[in-house]
């Protein structure tokens, strides 16, 4: 079953406390046994997890009475094993089992996503016409921390307007999504890696646009010119209705006098020199 993890009540033969539990004094050592439903991060024992995770419960000895504090949801209050899922924010939640004359608990430390960042989809190639200073990519995005699943969350992108200056200066006010569009569609979170985080399930297509001729000129030196969206991506768990923004972080756009376009978003860039060959991803 992968690793488990056993919250113990080591007062054994003591008298039990807890309003919910019998008075009668415990016969042996209480124990709760936790599992992620998630099987990535490959330490299903542990007690930090996501907003909207699943954990397995298990009581021994069983059957008890459960309990939660601090926010979540079990599946049953009674029963040996229940399913405790996290909230959609952050939270110290305690679940409290109690039968048989025992009590014990343990506590789960919950996590929002905090951040995101983008890397160029594997084996793609990049967008750029040859002879101009242009340059795109095809982005996937992971959302962190990386020590957490979360696969119940999905996120969506708001709309935002360019601001530019130099040969982008023409592309001011323009909208990063059709202008009567306000948001994307939610993107689902279908894997994870310790590495990478949480997978998005989306392609993102990054592209800085070409000014131009007229703005940049058709051979080096180009008219330099820089420019950036605000980016708002939203997450929420799945079922629920609460959203909440990530920090907005800049997609931005350069060119270079010599040619060279970069292209940056969520912290990763790629780049194009005026002459390379013409290519899409």
């Amino acid at each position: 079953m992968g690793n488990r993890n056993e919250a113990v009540n080591n007062a054994r033969n003591q008298p039990n406390t807890s309003p919910s539990a019998s008075t009668a004094q415990c016969p042996q050592t209480c124990t709760i046994t936790s599992q992620t439903i998630a099987t990535s991060p490959a330490n299903r024992a542990r007690t930090r997890i996501g907003v909207g995770e699943e954990v397995e419960l298990t009581v021994s000895p069983g059957p008890a009475t459960w309990s939660v504090s601090g926010g979540g949801t079990l599946s049953s209050t009674s029963g040996t094993t229940v399913t405790f899922t996290a909230g959609d924010r952050t939270a110290t939640s305690t679940i409290t089992a109690t039968g048989s004359g025992c009590s014990c608990t343990i506590t789960f430390t919950i996590v929002e996503p905090s951040s995101w960042t983008m890397t160029r989809r594997s084996g793609t190639n990049l967008r750029h016409t040859n002879g101009r200073p242009d340059c795109g990519w095809l982005g996937i995005m992971d959302v962190h921390p990386n020590n957490v699943n979360f696969y119940r969350v999905e996120t969506r992108e708001l709309n935002s307007q360019f601001t530019g200056n130099g040969s982008y200066s023409g592309f001011t006010g323009a909208w990063h999504q059709p202008a009567s569009q306000t948001e994307s569609v939610f993107f689902p979170i279908t894997s994870h890696s310790d590495s990478d985080g949480s997978r998005v399930a989306m392609n993102d297509n990054i592209y800085t646009g070409d000014p131009g001729s007229a703005a940049t000129g058709m051979a080096p030196p180009f008219t330099p010119g820089s420019g950036h969206f605000p980016i708002t991506w939203q997450w929420r768990v799945v079922g629920t209705g609460n959203i909440h923004d990530f920090p907005v972080v800049r997609q931005e756009a350069k060119i270079f006098a010599n040619g060279r376009c970069e292209s940056r978003k969520g912290g990763h860039t790629e780049f194009t020199l005026h002459n390379d060959p013409t290519s899409t991803p």
